[in-house]
């Protein structure tokens, strides 16, 4: 229990008081009555208000679905059994990587046998499961001078998710092919089952190897083979947790960025009448999802995504490619969702995805390095400047390099920004699909 600034302001006016009669001789009757009248009144109050047990509290849901870095709303309700108006004040437990952005301090009145809500906002930091014991309540005495305090034992577990409020978003953007930029070609892929779809004439631009010579002797004209990709193609999503994907980007993680674009990209895989498929890994295999498709399946990449932690260990490419190979015998899409920030890393990934192609269509998606881009165009001032400047360019030709090898290896890979990583994996899915 405390008291209230109201206690505190009357005990300083009977200083005042105390010391207005001082010259008139009775300032200490005076200083002892005034005392006492508020230790009375005190003591009056503490005995009036109810207690701890006539408030009871409640939370609108014991297992709560949150998601990542969006503002989500958080509610409990308190119940006053008591036959007084009670000025209440409610605060929830609250992780450390929970930020509340509305509702800090929760103040209501809540009326006699009556239960009110009480509801904030937070935007939590991080991904995964974390639970939360207990919450606080304060109120003010009936008269307004003390304040009495309470914890209520009130467990709940929060599951953060990763944010995809936004897929029917991206489903629409699909659906009025808005993704794709105007005029984008497609790309070149090799060894891919596809189905043959129609014929056509023949139009600059085309790939000559589609150029059907029986059809253009008997036409006296070029005309090539349209392709799609075969329906109920399995796609499948290598994503990769270990140390460079542990970095941050502008306040997210890579792999933050990396997991919603997985789910994005697996909705959209579904969307299409395609089965999609998921395997987490770093210095081994840490998950594997066949292919499939519905609310399900769809639950079941949520889950086990939401808890996904980076890590500090190397990605072992080896071993990932050959336990998809042995587990996923169809011929299947393979995006891989990584990065590297040294040379020995890209050249294991390079080293081993002949292993994969065998088997599968790779499609490697890295996400752009910014800070080594800004160190790459930053002003120079003294030497160490230009130190910097000159390492980190020589490091984006040898990025430059890799990409330019897996391109020539017939695997298709990009470069995406943190911000486009969704939006460029989903391009090639459908790029992919509609160029086969």
């Amino acid at each position: 229990m405390s008291v209230t600034k109201n206690y505190v302001l009357l005990t300083a006016l009977g200083g005042i008081i105390t010391l207005a009669t001082w010259p008139l001789g009775f300032h200490g009757l005076m200083f002892l009555f005034w005392n006492v009248l508020l230790l009375g009144l005190l003591l009056l109050d503490m005995i009036m208000t109810p207690g701890k047990k006539l408030l009871s509290v409640r939370r609108q849901d014991k297992e709560a679905t949150l998601y990542f870095k969006a503002e989500n709303s958080v509610a409990f309700y308190i119940k006053n059994s008591s036959r007084y108006v009670l000025l209440i004040e409610g605060k929830d437990e609250l992780h450390r990587h929970f930020r509340i952005v509305a509702g800090d301090l929760l103040n209501r009145a809540v009326k006699p046998r009556a239960e009110r809500i009480f509801e904030y906002t937070t935007i939590p930091a991080k991904r995964g499961s974390f639970g939360i014991k207990n919450i606080y309540l304060r109120w003010q005495g009936l008269l307004g001078l003390c304040v009495k305090h309470a914890t209520y034992l009130c467990p709940a577990e929060f599951k953060v998710y990763p944010n995809v409020r936004d897929l029917s978003k991206y489903r629409l953007m699909v659906q009025k092919s808005r993704l794709l930029p105007l005029g984008d070609k497609s790309i070149r892929h090799y060894g891919l089952g596809a189905e043959f779809e129609s014929q056509r004439a023949y139009v600059e631009g085309d790939d000559y190897r589609k150029i059907n010579w029986l059809s253009t002797a008997r036409e006296n004209r070029l005309i090539v083979n349209q392709f799609q990709i075969e329906r109920n193609q399995p796609v499948f999503i290598l994503l990769d947790i270990g140390r460079p994907m542990s970095y941050s980007v502008k306040g997210f993680k890579k792999l933050d960025y990396a997991i919603n674009a997985a789910l994005i990209l697996g909705d959209i895989v579904n969307q299409q009448g395609d089965k999609t498929g998921l395997m987490v890994f770093d210095s081994q295999v840490r998950a594997f999802i066949a292919p499939g498709q519905g609310a399900g399946h769809k639950n079941q990449l949520m889950e086990t995504l939401y808890h996904v932690a980076d890590n500090r260990s190397t990605a072992d490419y080896e071993g990932a490619f050959r336990s998809l190979c042995e587990k996923q015998k169809r011929r299947s899409l393979v995006f891989i969702f990584t990065d590297f920030e040294i040379l020995e890393e890209a050249q294991n990934l390079i080293a081993h995805m002949k292993l994969l192609k065998k088997r599968h269509l790779p499609i490697v998606v890295f996400m752009r390095n910014e800070n080594l881009d800004a160190m790459a165009e930053q002003p120079v001032y003294k030497e160490f400047d230009r130190v910097l400047r000159d390492t980190a360019r020589e490091f984006q030709d040898e990025r430059r390099d890799i990409f330019r090898t897996l391109h020539a290896m017939g695997i298709p890979n990009v470069e995406s920004t943190a911000e486009n990583f969704a939006v460029e994996a989903v391009n090639r899915y459908m790029q992919l699909r509609r160029n086969g």
